[in-house]
């Protein structure tokens, strides 16, 4: 029986990510505000992280620093490892990092690329070339990304699933559950669900 689990302590940010049996892949994304420390406990998982390929057998653990793109993905049928997400803040000097900060608070405005180049006065080709340099995703990846991590905060809170659809700027509830499902494996009721959180 496959199993995610996540546990988030709320008086230091500290989240333990707890996955059984397994076959989950994760795309290409970034940790805007955590270090992460992952352990496989059974099976093997491959890693794709600046342009390098990596294998984690069990036992054996890997690292992801604040912003470095990477992806996960089966080797194995299924496998089993646990995530420590530690809280850190990030102090990259990044030219960008003004658009950076207004997408990561208000993801759900989804700046077009046309804004992001008026703010940072630049053209549109430039403007994509360098925050995808700086942050490792697209724009509009990057946007998405913030609007999963706000969503999962709203449904920790509590919140129904349509109305975190409607406030992080998805479509439709239908929407929201597709994207959630891709970037954190499971639907956004399952995690709902699963979250256990700790009293500040």
């Amino acid at each position: 029986m496959s199993r995610l689990k996540y546990i988030k302590d709320a008086s230091t940010g500290i989240e333990i990510i707890f996955c059984e049996n397994v076959n989950i892949s994760y795309p290409k994304h970034t940790h805007i505000s955590h270090l992460v420390i992952g352990i496989v406990t059974e099976g093997i998982i491959g890693i794709r992280a600046d342009s390098e390929e990596y294998r984690c057998h069990k036992g054996q653990y890997y690292f992801a620093a604040l912003n470095m793109p990477h992806s996960l993905y089966p080797i194995s049928g299924s496998y089993s490892m646990i995530n420590l997400c530690i809280p850190r803040e990030d102090n990259s000097d990044r030219e960008l990092e003004i658009i950076r900060k207004e997408v990561i608070k208000n993801p759900e405005l989804k700046l077009s690329i046309a804004d992001m180049s008026e703010k940072a006065c630049i053209s549109s080709y430039h403007m994509i070339r360098k925050f995808t340099a700086e942050n490792g995703l697209t724009p509009h990846k990057f946007q998405l990304q913030c609007c999963i991590r706000k969503a999962k905060d709203f449904l920790i809170d509590g919140m129904g699933v349509a109305d975190v659809a409607a406030e992080t700027g998805f479509c439709d509830q239908s929407h929201l559950d597709r994207v959630f499902k891709k970037q954190v494996g499971i639907s956004p009721e399952e995690y709902a669900k699963s979250a256990i959180l700790s009293k500040p």
